[in-house]
C-alpha cells in the first residue's frame, strides 16, 4: 500500500484533509475518514488520493487567499474554541484516563475510581472515544434550560397567553384558531411564531389549569401548573433547617402487657444544606411545643451520650448537631406558638413560614423516607390512609414498644447519613466539608449557651401569683421554690406536659426547678391529668345524689318553717285564752247583752275641725 494507516491525504472532489483508515485492494479503493470529526469511513478510488506536499498546500493557500486583500475587516469577536474552558478541562482530564483504558493499559475499575463515575457512564465514554480518538469526544454536554425558563420571547409569550385566554374557550375551543391568531400577530411585529405543537401543549395545559381552578381553587391550580425555578440556595450547613410532625406508620405496644397503644407521633428537625437529620422525638402525645422542644433538645447536642445510652456507639455514628440560623415550618399551631417564636428570637434563630409547598418539602420527604422505606417494613406497620383488606389486622402483628421504635429510628438515621445523593456525597461528607479538622484547625458547629434552658423556654407557660400554700395552676400545687415568703408576687411557671412532677420558675434570668406537692396523688402526664379532670363533673356541679340531698334539705327547711309557725300560733292562742280567764268576773253567770242603740234623729252635729 502506497500510504500508511493514519496518514493525512487529499481527496479529489472532496474538501478537507482525510486520514487513511484501510485498504480495499479487490476494488482498488482506500478507506478514508475526515480528520477531526467523528465521521464514518468512506471508500475512494486510489487515483483520487494524493499525498500532502508543500506544493499542494501552497496551491490551496493561494486559492483561498484570492480576494483577501480587498475584503473588509471583520471586527466581530469569535470564540477561539466552540467549547468553554470548563468543558476543555473536563475533556482533557477524561482523555488522560480513557486513552490508557482504550489501549488496555488500565482496567475499568481503575478508570471508575480515577474519574469517580459509574460503569454505565464509563462505557459510554469509552464508546465515544473508540469512534473518535480525541478529547473532544469526551467533552461533557451543555446543560439544558432550567425548569421555568422559556425559549419564547416575552412579546411572543404575551401574544400566546392572550390568544389562549380570548380564543380558546367554550365547547368548540380550537387550537387552530389560537395558532392562526398567534401567527398573524407575530408576523405583524416581525417575530417568529411558536410551533403548532407548542401552541397545542399550551392550550391543553390551560384547559387543565382551568379545570383544577374550578374544582380546587386558583391556589391549587397555581401550585400544580406554575413553574418554581427559584429554590432556596444554601451555602453551608445549619444555614436553613425545617421541622414537621407526622404519625409513625407502625403500631406500638405496651412492653409490660403487650397491649397495642396505637401509632406514636414523630417530630423531625432536618438540615437543608447537608440533607441530614439533626434530631427527632417520638411520643404518644399530640404534636405540641413540648414535642418540638424535645426534638430541638436532641438537635442542639452531640449524640455521643445518646448512642452510648442505647449501646449503639460501637456500631453507629451520628455527627450532626448545632444551632440553626433559620428555621422554616408550615402553619401548624405547635410550630408557630408564641413561646416557640420567642425562644427562637432569643437565640438568634430566624423563623420563617413556607409560602408554598415547593419551599418546605424537604423535611416531609425525610419523614416519608423513614416511614415508607423502613418503618413500613416492621411488624405492626400500617401505611397512612391505606385501605385495609378484609380480615387484615395489623395490630395482631405489633411487637415493638415505643422505646424499640425510638432505637430503630436512630439506627435508620445513621444509615441514611451514609447514603450518597445526586452529587455523590453522603450527608456525613457534606457535614465534614463545613465542620471538623481542616488545615490543622478544628471547626465545631455553633451551639446555644444552654440546651436545657432552650428547651424550657419552649414549653407551655403559665403566668400566676404566689399563694400562701405554694404555686397553684390547673389544679396542680407546686412548691414555691425561690419564691418562699413572697406571697402575691407574679411568677412565670413552665410545665413539662410529659412529666408534671417537675416544673420551672423564672428567677434572676434562669429557670429553677420546683416539685409537685403530693405527686403520688396525680398522674405523670398532662394527657392523663386532663382525662382525669374531664372524666368527672365540671367544677361546682353536684352529683345526682347531691342534687337529691339538696331537694330533701329544701323540704326539711319548709317543714321546719311550717312547724315553727304552727307552734307560734298555738302559743298565741294559749296566751289569749289565758288572758281571757284572768280578766273574766268572779260570777260564773254570763252578762246579758244590751239592747241595740236607737238610730239618731235630727241634724247631723258639727264635727270638730269641719268648716261650714
Amino acid at each position: 500500500m502506497e500510504f500508511s494507516i493514519g496518514e493525512a491525504v487529499f481527496v479529489d472532489g472532496l474538501e478537507g484533509i482525510y486520514l487513511i483508515v484501510g485498504d480495499v485492494p479487490e476494488r482498488g479503493c482506500y478507506l478514508v475518514k475526515l480528520s477531526g470529526l467523528p465521521a464514518s469511513p468512506i471508500e475512494v478510488p486510489k487515483s483520487k488520493v494524493h499525498k500532502i506536499s508543500t506544493k499542494a498546500v501552497e496551491q490551496i493557500r493561494a486559492a483561498s487567499d484570492v480576494g483577501v486583500e480587498n475584503a473588509e475587516p471583520d471586527n466581530e469577536v469569535r470564540p477561539v474554541s466552540p467549547y468553554t474552558p470548563e468543558q476543555i478541562l473536563v475533556g482533557t482530564a477524561r482523555e488522560e484516563v480513557i486513552k490508557p483504558l482504550y489501549l488496555g493499559q488500565i482496567t475499568k475499575e481503575q478508570a471508575e475510581q480515577k474519574l469517580s463515575i459509574g460503569r454505565t457512564v464509563l462505557n459510554d465514554l469509552l464508546r465515544r472515544y473508540r469512534e473518535w480518538q480525541s478529547w473532544e469526544a469526551l467533552v461533557p454536554g451543555v446543560s439544558g434550560r432550567r425548569k421555568g425558563d422559556t425559549r419564547l420571547e416575552d412579546e411572543v409569550e404575551e401574544i400566546l397567553a392572550k390568544a389562549i385566554d380570548e380564543d380558546y374557550k367554550g365547547p368548540g375551543a380550537s387550537v387552530v384558531a389560537v395558532l392562526n391568531r398567534v401567527r398573524w400577530e407575530c408576523n405583524a411585529i416581525s417575530k417568529n411564531p411558536p410551533s403548532a405543537s407548542t401552541v397545542e401543549r399550551r392550550c391543553a395545559q390551560s384547559s387543565m389549569r382551568k379545570a383544577v381552578a374550578n374544582n380546587q381553587g386558583p391556589v391549587a391550580a397555581r401550585d400544580q401548573f406554575d413553574s418554581f425555578p427559584f429554590g432556596t440556595v444554601t451555602q453551608h450547613a445549619l444555614q436553613l433547617g425545617q421541622a414537621d410532625n407526622s404519625p409513625l406508620d407502625c403500631q406500638a405496644v405496651d412492653p409490660d402487657t403487650g397491649k397495642v397503644l396505637g401509632r406514636p407521633n414523630l417530630t423531625i428537625i432536618s438540615d437543608d444544606h447537608t440533607e441530614s437529620y439533626l434530631g427527632f422525638w417520638l411520643s404518644y402525645a399530640a404534636p405540641s411545643r413540648n414535642t418540638l422542644a424535645n426534638a430541638f433538645f436532641m438537635a442542639l447536642q452531640p449524640k455521643d451520650e445518646l448512642l452510648a445510652e442505647f449501646a449503639l456507639s460501637a456500631r453507629f455514628k451520628w455527627i450532626q448537631y448545632g444551632k440553626l440560623s433559620r428555621l422554616r415550618t408550615d402553619g401548624g399551631g405547635d410550630l408557630n406558638a408564641k413561646t416557640v417564636l420567642a425562644t427562637l428570637a432569643k437565640n438568634d434563630i430566624r423563623h420563617e413560614r413556607r409560602m408554598r409547598p415547593q419551599s418546605g418539602g424537604k423535611v416531609e420527604r425525610k419523614i416519608g423516607v423513614v416511614n415508607r422505606y423502613f418503618i413500613q417494613t416492621l411488624n405492626g406497620a400500617i401505611a397512612s390512609s391505606r385501605k385495609i383488606a378484609r380480615g387484615e389486622n395489623p395490630e395482631k402483628l405489633a411487637e415493638y414498644s415505643i422505646k424499640d421504635l425510638f432505637i430503630l429510628i436512630i439506627t435508620q438515621i445513621c444509615i441514611l447519613h451514609e447514603r450518597p445523593g445526586e452529587d455523590g456525597l453522603t450527608p456525613n461528607q457534606r457535614w465534614m466539608r463545613d465542620f471538623g479538622e481542616k488545615d490543622g484547625v478544628i471547626r465545631t458547629p455553633p451551639v446555644v449557651k444552654d440546651a436545657t434552658q432552650f428547651k424550657i423556654d419552649m414549653l407551655h407557660q403559665r403566668n400566676i401569683h404566689v399563694r400562701r400554700e405554694g404555686l397553684l395552676t390547673l389544679g396542680l400545687l407546686y412548691e414555691p421554690g425561690p419564691y418562699w415568703n413572697r406571697v402575691g408576687e407574679p411568677v412565670t411557671l413552665k410545665l413539662d406536659y410529659g412529666n408534671l412532677y417537675r416544673a420551672w420558675v423564672m428567677d434572676e434570668g434562669l429557670w429553677v426547678p420546683v416539685k409537685l406537692i403530693n405527686e403520688d396523688s396525680y398522674p405523670k402526664t398532662m394527657m392523663e391529668w386532663n382525662i382525669q379532670r374531664k372524666s368527672g363533673l365540671p367544677v361546682g356541679q353536684h352529683t345526682p345524689e347531691g342534687l337529691q340531698a339538696m331537694q330533701e334539705q329544701h323540704h326539711l327547711k319548709q317543714s321546719l318553717l311550717t312547724q315553727q309557725q304552727e307552734r307560734r300560733l298555738q302559743e298565741s292562742r294559749d296566751l289569749e285564752d289565758k288572758m281571757c280567764e284572768i280578766n273574766q268576773p268572779a260570777s260564773s253567770s254570763l252578762l246579758e247583752p244590751k239592747a241595740p242603740a236607737k238610730p239618731h234623729q235630727g241634724p247631723i252635729p258639727v264635727m270638730m275641725g269641719y268648716d261650714m
